[in-house]
């Protein structure tokens, strides 16, 4: 009964908790990019970025306990012998975030100070001057975006390195050998030498990007409603949708791109440690939700794609389709991750099977779990609330 629960609750997690971490992950990154580019489209997508990254990542962390929480109770001998010998790297995740999170914080505040430039009249000239000042803002914006993207990466990076050390049983004595002294564990060992984490890293940011374009698509159609003083659809309302809809589409194909030489190369190389060691190797279950995962990013490419050629298709329906297929991918690929590591931790697992609930500690992870969601839906309309914080 654990093994159940605690497999439906680590899937689901996993997907909750990635969804706003692709908007960081990869959707800072994009931002700082559209800030440096300096057009008023990319602007404007990286001011509304950066004014949603705190709910984000608030979200996505809080989401994040709930994988972690059960691969502490299915795979609690590897986990923990893999955190141990890297301890000193798990435990500066800690300082690591606080450092992140204050900076996501110093950059939205940065670019809530800067205005879009408005039309060239005569009326508008004064507020162009001081538009001007705007610059400072947008500077103090990227060195802090840069900042909060590096330490989120590095943060992925320990995550994926204790991940990908956990199903690597073989290499836990050596690792100990070679870092311990008299017997007793430094914890500074790591898997960085090992090609599945780069390769794992390289995954979750190239769906982290597919994310970003969906939630941009999201943003743009249901967010962006009637600005300060503003109509419901003014021409730049319109412009900037349609540069939305060109930006999804290149991010997507990117991102597919990217996915198709990670496979080629985790085929090719059959890297170990990596789902089952690479695509051909994938049991019959894991091609399954495989094929699944990839009808989906083609759908999500295919369905932008019309919504680009066609004006008459840019509605709200193809944008939810959008957004579900996005979240199949991600299940799939949450499905096939777990599959993954059952197969690589069988033996772990077994022995997981046969433990019960503990249900004087489950039953208040549930009902905390319930407030949570709850207070995620409050952020969330917040987040709806704050849409109009735009000046027109």
């Amino acid at each position: 009964m654990l093994y159940i629960v605690a497999q439906i609750f680590k899937v689901l997690g996993f997907v909750l908790h990635s969804i706003p971490m692709g908007i960081w992950f990869a959707g800072l990154p994009l931002a700082i990019l559209c800030l440096l580019l300096n057009g008023k489209n990319s602007n404007r997508f990286a001011r509304r970025i950066f004014a949603q990254l705190p709910i984000m990542l608030a979200i996505g962390i809080n989401f994040g306990i709930v994988p972690l929480l059960f691969t502490q109770t299915l795979f609690y001998k590897p986990f923990y012998t893999a955190t141990i010998l890297m301890a000193w790297h798990w435990f500066a995740v800690i300082p690591i975030l606080i450092i992140g999170y204050y900076s996501v914080y110093l950059a939205a505040f940065s670019i809530s100070a800067s205005k879009p430039q408005l039309p060239n009249t005569t009326q508008n000239n004064n507020e162009n001057k001081r538009n001007e000042n705007s610059a400072p803002q947008n500077c103090r914006t990227i060195i802090f975006g840069i900042i909060a993207s590096l330490c989120l990466i590095a943060i992925g990076t320990m995550i994926v390195n204790g991940q990908t050390l956990m199903v690597r049983g073989e290499l836990w004595l050596p690792i100990m050998e070679r870092t311990g002294i008299y017997g007793a564990t430094t914890g500074l060992a790591n898997n960085m030498n090992d090609p599945s984490v780069w390769i794992r890293l390289a995954t979750v940011f190239a769906i982290s990007l597919v994310t970003t374009a969906v939630w941009s698509l999201i943003d743009s159609c249901f967010l962006l409603q009637k600005r300060v003083g503003g109509d419901v659809n003014t021409n730049d309302d319109v412009e900037y949708r349609n540069w939305v809809i060109s930006f999804a589409f290149i991010v997507t194909i990117i991102a597919s791109v990217m996915l198709a030489v990670i496979g080629c190369v985790t085929a090719g190389c059959k890297i170990t440690g990596f789902v089952s060691a690479g695509i051909l190797e994938l049991s019959t279950t894991e091609m399954v939700f495989f094929v699944i995962s990839a009808i989906a990013l083609v759908i999500i490419g295919a369905l932008i794609g019309t919504m680009k050629l066609s004006i008459g298709c840019r509605g709200k329906i193809f944008v939810v389709l959008v957004a579900l297929a996005q979240v199949v991918m991600l299940a799939s690929f949450g499905i096939i991750r777990q599959l993954g590591q059952n197969a690589r931790l069988s033996q772990y697992v077994d022995s997981a099977k046969s433990l019960p609930i503990a249900w004087e500690a489950f039953i208040p992870f549930l009902i905390i779990f319930v407030i949570g969601a709850i207070v995620v839906g409050w952020m969330l309309r917040q987040l709806i609330v704050s849409r109009n914080i735009e000046p027109a």
